[in-house]
């Protein structure tokens, strides 16, 4: 039996502001979606590029990197293995359907419970990141559509750049390590302010 949904991974009580009021206060939201890890049976990794493609219209990406088409975006995880981020309104058809569609290419496992989204986007969040984390997040080494595991704070999360025009980055997180990441964040930003939102707010 699947878990219950749950749409927030944070309490209601969760504070949605803090830190010092500026004009631009870095924007924290927690994104909903369905995520999907896909690994790849033993040799049968270009079949699986061409099943994802049939599928969602998605090109796998290389070590490091991200690939989007349309609403759907894959994320390198290791040799082999991807996690396939798409809306949150797919979490009842798309671990059925890509089950059918990699039967006997892939193992697939529904990871929407198991993983969080925090996404931070903001003048000021490339330098409260490098104060939580030693990757150099310069546009010029870390472009968008990098991605790169690391430590932000003291939690391991999966990071990348999602935008440049607004500086947005995206944190994939552990589910029950995510209230901590988020003390972590708002702790390093409070010198620039912060706002949140949850997933329930985001979808509502």
């Amino acid at each position: 039996m699947s878990a219950p949904d749950r749409r927030s991974r944070f309490p209601a009580s969760q504070a949605r502001k803090g830190g010092r009021s500026g004009d631009a206060p870095l924007a924290i939201v927690e994104r909903p979606a369905t995520l999907m890890q896909v690994t790849a049976r033993k040799g049968r990794q270009a079949e699986l590029a061409a099943a994802i493609g049939k599928a969602l219209a998605l090109e796998l990406p290389e070590a490091g990197r991200v690939a989007s088409a349309a609403d759907n975006t894959a994320l390198w995880l290791q040799p082999g293995s991807w996690l396939i981020e798409a809306p949150a309104g797919q979490r009842r058809v798309l671990p059925a359907s890509l089950t059918q569609a990699l039967n006997g290419i892939a193992a697939v496992v529904d990871q929407s419970h198991g993983r969080c989204i925090i996404e931070i986007s903001g003048a000021e969040a490339r330098a409260v990141l490098a104060r939580l984390c030693r990757l150099d997040l310069h546009e010029r080494a870390f472009a968008v559509g990098d991605s790169a595991a690391t430590l932000v704070g003291h939690v391991s999360c999966l990071i990348h750049r999602a935008d440049g025009e607004t500086t947005c980055f995206r944190l994939l997180v552990g589910s029950t390590f995510a209230e901590w990441l988020l003390d972590e964040i708002t702790a390093a930003a409070a010198s620039y302010g912060w706002s949140f939102n949850s997933a329930g707010e985001a979808a509502a």
